[in-house]
């Protein structure tokens, strides 16, 4: 995502006869998509190129995996996002059967626009809608409209300033030198009509003050393009290399490979340091991850810019999920995901 501007409203929205957990859409059929379980690859070594190789420092899977699942324990409820009623920034709590997740639409860079963002949690899926029109940027410049989307851990700053129900198997705020070793599992389906999906993606931060209100130079944030329509073309990014680790697709275990960003500052002098890995492929369906390494693996990334980065001043603050959408030339943007399932499994 990128930097932040306006004033936060926020909704809290209080759901009826149970609380939620994952977004559905009516346009992929769910049942299509496998189970929360998923397989393990057999390979945990992640290698990255620039004219070195970089070793990972990522702990090592135990022999015994626990899963935290991340999706919605029952009821229906929805979080609605327009101009008219000011609510880019709603904001709701889904519980799930080990945890909680803070769901909002956070449409950040709309100054005006027709329609609505609209995240429904139907039992356990996630469905969000977005139908928008004449929408206007607050910066034109900037090709994303909003990153609708949920989160675990704490994030003390705009928009969701708070900390989520957390699972005893991870607790963030953690350091990061210190995480045990996580794959995170995603099934989602995507769809599209008019304007485009930057990315749909993890969004991951870490900062040295998990008590900060305001992010600034050295936090950083992690995104995670398992999806992408938009390439990054910006002169401010640095392109270092490739990152390739393993992980599941559909159920078939596979070498991932990603083109490494890095953003020095995020929208300022003094703004965030940004770690983009970009999928060189468009996946979707069910796909794991190897979380703790793609974090951990962040840093000797980084040290190419920045010579003094060090991992153990840095604590895991938060994960997020979601996808970045930008308009057509007209200002329409009608599209949307289904997340059927999240988990995280820790051994």
């Amino acid at each position: 995502m990128k930097a932040k501007s306006t004033a936060v409203i926020v909704l809290l929205l209080v759901v009826a006869g149970g609380v939620v957990s994952f977004f559905t859409i009516h346009h992929p059929d769910s049942s299509s998509i496998p189970s929360s379980s998923s397989s393990s690859s057999t390979s945990r070594e992640a290698s990255s190129t620039r004219g070195e190789a970089i070793t990972s420092s990522s702990p090592t899977p135990s022999d015994s995996v626990s899963e935290i699942l991340l999706y919605n324990s029952g009821g229906t409820f929805t979080v609605l996002g327009h101009h008219q009623s000011d609510s880019a920034y709603s904001m709701a709590e889904a519980y799930t059967p080990d945890a909680s997740l803070m769901v909002s639409p956070f449409v950040w860079n709309m100054k005006v626009a027709d329609g609505y963002v609209n995240m429904t949690y139907d039992g356990p899926t996630l469905n969000v809608d977005i139908n928008m029109t004449h929408f206007q940027k607050i910066t034109p410049s900037i090709g994303v409209n909003g990153y609708p989307g949920v989160m675990y851990g704490q994030e003390c700053w705009f928009p969701f300033a708070g900390r989520t129900v957390e699972s005893p198997l991870l607790e963030l705020p953690a350091p990061v030198e210190s995480l045990p070793y996580t794959d995170s599992c995603l099934s989602y389906s995507l769809w599209l009509d008019k304007g485009s999906i930057d990315d749909f993606s993890y969004d991951i931060w870490m900062s040295q003050d998990p008590n900060t209100t305001y992010l600034k130079f050295p936090d950083v944030e992690i995104m995670i393009w398992l999806y992408h329509q938009e390439e990054i073309t910006s002169k401010y990014f640095v392109n270092e290399g490739t990152f390739t680790v393993p992980g599941v697709v559909n159920g078939t275990p596979e070498n991932m490979t990603f083109s490494v960003y890095v953003l020095p500052h995020t929208g300022s002098g003094d703004g965030w340091i940004g770690v983009y890995y970009v999928s060189q492929q468009e996946m979707e369906g069910k796909v794991t991850v190897p979380l703790t390494t793609m974090v951990q693996g962040s840093f000797p990334f980084m040290e190419k810019i920045f010579k003094n980065m060090n991992e153990s001043t840095y604590y895991l603050d938060a994960v997020q999920v979601g996808m970045e959408f930008n308009n057509d030339s007209a200002g329409t943007a009608l599209m949307g995901y289904s997340l059927y399932n999240w988990t995280i499994q820790v051994g």
